[in-house]
C-alpha cells in the first residue's frame, strides 16, 4: 500500500502540474472512493461465489496487473508543460523571474528531508497532518459501531457511510479547485469546519437521534475528510517542492500513519471504559481545530501566490 499509493502518486502529480495542483490532487484523490465503490461489491460478489481465500488470490493478481499497466504508458509519457511553464524552465534563474513566488529564498533552495525537518513549517503541517489523521481515522473506523449502540441496523449504518464516501469524491475535486482559487489555507480551514459539524451532528444524535442527525453527519464529514485527504499533499509542495518532495511529504506522513493508529485505538478505549463516544467526539473536534489552526500559522500564503489569486493581482497592478 505504501510503496503504490498516496506518497508516489501525489510526488509525481506534483511534478507534472504546477499551476493547477490543487485539481489534479483533488482528481486522483477522487478515484479513491471510486475504487472503493467498485472494488467492495466486486469482491463481496467473488466471496460468495468462490470464498475468501480463492478471492485474496485472485486480488493478488489482478491489482498488480492493473496498476502495473497503467503506471508504463503514463510514467513514460507525462504531461506536456504549458507555453508559461516550458518558457520557465528556459530562463535562467526562474524563481527570480517568477512574480508569485513570494519568499524567493525560500523557493529558490533545494530541499533535502533533513533541511525540511529544521524548519518550522515542516512541524507544524506534521502536527496539523498528524491530529487530523487522529480525528478522521478514529470516527472512520467507529462511526457505524456508533451507530449501532443508538439501535441502528448494521445495514443501514453501512449505507449511511457509503454516502460519506459519495460526498468525499466530489468533495475532494470540490477542494483542490477551491485552493487553487482561493488559496489553501481557507480551504482546509472551511474543510476543517465542515467536519466539526459532522461531529456535532453526532453529538446531537446522541441525544437526540432524529434520522436527519445521520444524513448531516454524512454529508458534512464526508467533506471534512476529503479535505484532509487532498490538502496535505498540496499544501507540503507549495513549501517543499522538487526533487526530494516525496522524501519530505513521506516523512510527515509517517506521524500521520501513527495518529491514525493512534485515533483508531484510543476511541476503543474510551468507549469501553466509559461506555458512550460523546468523549471522543469532544476530542477529535479539538483536534481538527488544532490541525486548521497550524495550517494557519505554517501560512503557506505567505510564501506563493495560487493561481486563482494572480488574476485579480494583475488587475489591481
Amino acid at each position: 500500500m505504501g510503496t503504490t499509493g498516496w506518497i508516489a502518486n501525489t510526488t509525481i502529480v506534483q511534478q507534472w502540474f504546477q499551476e493547477k495542483r490543487g485539481l489534479a490532487v483533488g482528481v486522483i484523490s477522487a478515484g479513491i472512493g471510486v475504487g472503493i465503490l467498485v472494488c467492495t461489491p466486486v469482491a463481496q460478489h467473488l466471496i460468495n461465489r468462490v470464498g475468501w481465500r480463492t478471492t485474496y488470490l485472485i486480488m493478488a493478481c489482478v491489482v498488480p496487473l492493473i496498476n502495473g499497466s497503467l503506471a508504463i504508458p503514463f510514467l513514460k509519457r507525462p504531461p506536456h508543460a504549458s507555453p508559461s511553464r516550458s518558457n520557465e524552465n528556459i530562463t535562467p534563474h526562474p524563481v527570480i523571474n517568477d512574480p508569485w513566488i513570494l519568499n524567493k529564498e525560500w523557493a529558490s533552495r533545494s530541499w533535502t528531508v533533513k533541511e525540511a525537518m529544521a524548519t518550522k513549517q515542516f512541524w507544524l503541517l506534521t502536527l496539523s497532518f498528524s491530529v487530523t489523521g487522529i480525528s478522521t481515522q478514529s470516527i472512520l473506523t467507529h462511526h457505524v459501531a456508533f451507530f449501532v449502540d443508538k439501535g441502528l441496523e448494521a445495514l443501514t449504518a453501512s449505507y449511511i457511510v457509503g454516502m460519506l464516501g459519495i460526498v468525499s469524491m466530489g468533495s475532494k475535486i470540490l477542494w483542490g479547485m477551491m485552493s487553487d482559487r482561493k488559496g489553501r489555507e481557507v480551504t482546509y480551514f472551511v474543510g476543517v469546519f465542515c467536519a466539526v459539524c459532522g461531529l456535532v451532528s453526532l453529538i446531537g444524535y446522541n441525544f437526540f437521534p432524529f434520522p436527519l442527525l445521520r444524513y448531516c453527519y454524512a454529508f458534512f464529514f464526508g467533506m471534512g475528510y476529503a479535505v484532509t485527504a487532498v490538502l496535505p499533499a498540496i499544501i507540503t509542495a507549495d513549501f517543499f517542492a522538487g526533487k526530494s518532495y516525496g522524501g519530505i511529504f513521506g516523512t510527515s506522513m509517517v506521524l500521520n500513519g501513527l495518529g491514525g493508529a493512534l485515533g483508531a485505538w484510543l476511541a476503543g478505549f474510551i468507549h469501553d471504559h466509559l461506555h458512550s463516544y460523546l468523549s471522543v467526539f469532544i476530542i477529535m473536534i479539538v483536534c481538527f481545530l488544532v490541525g486548521g489552526y497550524t495550517v494557519w500559522v505554517a501560512a503557506p500564503r505567505k510564501f506563493v501566490v495560487v493561481p486563482g489569486k494572480r488574476s485579480h493581482l494583475r488587475a489591481e497592478k
